[in-house]
């Protein structure tokens, strides 16, 4: 027990140390991208407005980043305020598959919803977060031509919805480890952003009294579900 113990604490120390590295990455590299476009506008070396729009898109990634960073230490801290309702699951999925369609055309990806109406206790904005962190995921893992499909399904207790791709898929430590604050896979690398997306969602879902979970899919891909209480 204690040897397992010990393996924990050095596995949060490193991914600690990972969440620092890769944030500090993050921040410096729209920040330095913004020095160089204000020291270009200070020697006269351009227009003020064609460096408007590539300082408004630096702004917004840290801002995400920020918020991102915020939103995590208040549910770590257990300070997040949930205010619920009964909602229906199956309408705050088709939300979320409309605002990420132009992405999902872009990337040429079907991306799809199975409606089956189902009422579940929950914070309907805290949802959202959560579903919207994982089909972006999806989408970002699952090459041109594939498909991101979203299903919910409901039983006397429970409602749970599953969010399907035929991407590249998850190796077993990223089936065991995605999840966690902090930790990034190594696919996932080669992508911007300090891989706070899943950490959030887990938080979001296991505030409501749900679980989440990863696993890879036999025909391929990747499959990502979680529950929410009926009531």
């Amino acid at each position: 027990s204690f040897n397992e113990m010990a393996e924990h604490v050095q596995l949060v120390f490193d991914a600690r140390r990972e969440l620092v590295a890769w944030a500090s990455h993050d921040l410096r590299t729209p920040i330095a991208a913004m020095r160089a476009m204000l020291e270009a506008l200070e020697d006269g070396l351009a227009e003020p407005g064609h460096y408007l729009p590539a300082l408004q898109e630096q702004v917004d990634a840290l801002a995400v980043l920020v918020d991102d960073l915020f939103e995590l230490a208040t549910i770590d801290a257990r300070t997040l305020s949930l205010e619920l309702v009964d909602a229906d699951v199956s309408e705050l999925v088709a939300a979320c598959v409309r605002g990420l369609s132009a992405e999902a055309a872009a990337r040429r990806v079907d991306l799809s919803a199975a409606p089956a109406a189902a009422q579940a206790r929950c914070a309907p904005e805290k949802v959202e977060r959560v579903l919207y962190n994982l089909v972006s995921n999806a989408l970002r893992h699952t090459p041109a031509d594939g498909s991101v499909a979203v299903r919910v399904e409901r039983d006397a207790a429970e409602v749970t919805v599953v969010v399907e791709d035929t991407g590249e898929g998850i190796d077993h430590e990223a089936e065991r480890r995605m999840f966690e604050r902090f930790w990034r896979g190594e696919r996932s690398r080669s992508t911007p952003g300090a891989g706070l997306g899943l950490a959030i969602a887990r938080g979001i879902v296991e505030l409501h009294g749900g679980r989440i979970w990863a696993e890879s899919r036999p025909e391929g891909g990747a499959r990502v579900s979680f529950t929410l209480p009926r009531r």
